[in-house]
């Protein structure tokens, strides 16, 4: 028996960061970016011929969601111009947070196509609901589906490139940042694929890293904040502080995550269920000696081929390395991460008021989702 830093969280406990702390912006902000990103659905994804299509794709993108990019476009903005909350959002900003908003939905349709997940948002994932267009047909609408997303991201394209009232600077500079986001997110996704069908003896922390920085760091927090940041005309070392909060506090976020998916017992859909490989894995299995290492990674063998099924032995590999100590490691790895991301907040480079408001933001996830439980044996 062993005794580990945390709790074992409630459901409601998982979702703080996604649910508690992100009401970053007044209700009528969050109006106006659900009011611009629907009207963006409607304009760039139908089409005649795919009115049916066209239309499940709106009703995807308008899925009740938190919003996390929109609302990091507009806070960063407003936070970085230290505007009242009752200055309107400019057209571009709106723009520009609807169309982080779309490219997301985009990678989420793809995402559930290749882990073959059938709900999302507590609603059938869009390829299932695109079977009903052809006798149910799973493969029919799987080949719609990966069409339907090519589409989301066209219609990213189609809001970058018509932004109003931008600098040609802004201009290039946002669509760098998207572009370069969009390529990294897909080697981040390439890299999750692939650890998959690495031998666990040949996975490595670093390659991990450059995972947790390219598929949610960039993607979720650097390239929001970062648009928000030029639509309010920072110079390029108030850029680079961003950088440096956004990209820690986002790893910090994906360490987290996988401590948080540890601290409960393991249900179809866990990472443990999947043979997922984490950081704090492989630093568990790493402790181990060479006996026991042999008989975790056979058994790490036999959930993996069983596709999820194999609850009981996932279940008794997620205890085993709760006892490892390596959730304790992990906990190191964030809270130094943690502590950079709020080194960032003190650059001299960023205006007063987003600095405040990043050591704010900081202060609100420490105190609910980085929050470490209390001590549990297992």
């Amino acid at each position: 028996m062993a005794t580990c830093f945390h709790a074992l969280w409630c459901e409601q406990s998982a979702n703080l960061f996604l649910e508690g702390w992100l009401k970053l912006l007044p209700t009528s902000y969050f109006h106006a970016i659900e009011r611009r990103l629907n009207d963006a659905a409607t304009q760039h994804l139908s089409a005649p011929g795919v009115v049916s299509l066209g239309e499940l794709m709106r009703l995807y993108v308008m899925r009740p969601g938190k919003r996390v990019r929109p609302q990091l476009v507009a806070w960063t903005y407003l936070s970085a111009t230290q505007s009242n909350d009752d200055a309107p959002l400019t057209q571009s900003v709106l723009d520009v947070a609807a169309a982080w908003e779309i490219f997301h939905a985009f990678l989420l349709i793809h995402d559930d196509i290749i882990d073959g997940s059938d709900f999302r948002r507590l609603e059938p994932a869009l390829h299932r609901q695109l079977q009903s267009l052809d006798s149910d047909s799973p493969r029919f609408g799987a080949n719609l589906a990966i069409v339907a997303g090519d589409l989301m991201y066209a219609g990213t394209m189609r809001l970058l490139a018509d932004l109003p009232d931008v600098t040609d600077s802004a201009y290039r500079q946002l669509h760098q940042v998207f572009a370069q986001v969009a390529q990294l997110t897909g080697f981040g996704q390439a890299i999750d694929i692939l650890q998959s069908h690495t031998p666990i003896e040949q996975c490595n922390e670093q390659t991990l890293l450059s995972e947790y920085h390219w598929k949610t760091a960039a993607y979720t927090f650097e390239g929001p904040m970062l648009c928000g940041a030029i639509l309010a005309g920072a110079d390029v070392a108030t850029r680079d502080a961003i950088s440096r909060f956004a990209l820690s506090i986002g790893q910090a976020y994906q360490l987290q995550n996988d401590l948080l998916d540890l601290a409960r017992p393991v249900t179809e859909g866990s990472d443990m269920t999947e043979a997922k490989r984490t950081i704090t894995l492989l630093r568990a299995r790493a402790s181990m000696r060479d006996t026991h290492r042999a008989d975790f990674d056979a058994d790490l063998a036999l959930v993996q081929a069983a596709d999820g099924r194999a609850l009981a032995i996932a279940e008794s590999l997620r205890k085993r390395v709760i006892a490892s100590g390596a959730l304790d490691a992990t906990r190191v790895t964030l809270d130094a991460l943690l502590s950079d991301a709020h080194a960032a907040t003190d650059d001299r480079a960023l205006p007063p008021g987003l600095a405040h408001a990043m050591r704010n933001l900081l202060q609100s996830l420490s105190n609910t989702y980085f929050r470490p439980a209390n001590s549990v044996t297992t």
